[in-house]
């Protein structure tokens, strides 16, 4: 320990010992506020980390579902997505893993609002953060031809393509082929329970989703079978 140290330790401990109980108070109060204030924002923030990375580290993805275009209730977002957790996933899945589903609204008539809704989209996809996409069937034209979504032949075995045959739709993707790439929602009573509209919606596979056998229990799910 430094000299200075010693002597500023020794003067400041002499002054405390001729003050009562409340002066000390003020006194330490009044000089060391700052370096007080200073030791508890670290200690929240340290606390906090530790929270969430070892106590109560969030969950991971277990299918995340986007919904494009208009506007979408939370609520409606919430409760469909605890009814897959109910009904997909095990309990055990459920300790560690969730379903989310996020918004991406466009035309709202703000260019910037627009723009950052793109641009959270892009890296979502880019990031392999979004599965299935909830779209307008005039955005399935858009989201194939930009190769967006993943043919259905790919992600669906042949007894579910024949179950759901009737609300297979196509479009061209970005190579010029054309290909069943969505799932027509039209009377859709999962969406319908939940609060979410069903007509005039589809529902693709994003390309680089890595959960596509959870997408596969979730279009079983929700086409009832």
């Amino acid at each position: 320990m430094s000299e200075y140290l010693k002597n500023f330790l020794a003067v400041e401990g002499k002054k405390l010992k001729e003050m009562t109980f409340k002066e000390k108070a003020a006194y330490i109060w009044e000089y060391y506020k700052i370096p007080i204030i200073a030791v508890i924002v670290v200690l929240f923030i340290a606390g906090s980390i530790i929270d969430s990375v070892w106590i109560h580290p969030p969950k991971k993805l277990f299918l995340q579902i986007g919904f494009s275009g208009g506007y979408v209730a939370d609520e409606s977002m919430n409760a469909l997505n605890a009814a897959l957790t109910e009904a997909i996933m095990t309990p055990e899945e459920r300790e560690t893993l969730q379903v989310t589903g996020t918004l991406f609204m466009y035309g709202s008539g703000d260019p910037q609002m627009d723009m950052a809704n793109q641009a959270k989209f892009a890296a979502m996809i880019a990031s392999n953060e979004i599965d299935l996409l909830v779209m307008s069937l005039e955005e399935l034209e858009s989201s194939a031809a930009q190769g967006l979504l993943l043919p259905l032949t790919d992600v669906l075995p042949e007894s579910v393509l024949s179950s759901l045959s009737d609300r297979l739709t196509q479009a061209v993707n970005d190579s010029g082929e054309r290909a069943d790439f969505a799932l027509k929602l039209d009377g859709c009573e999962v969406f319908a329970e939940n609060g979410l509209i069903a007509d005039g919606q589809c529902l693709g596979v994003i390309v680089n989703s890595i959960q596509q056998d959870h997408a596969l229990k979730a279009i079983e799910y929700i086409f009832g079978l």
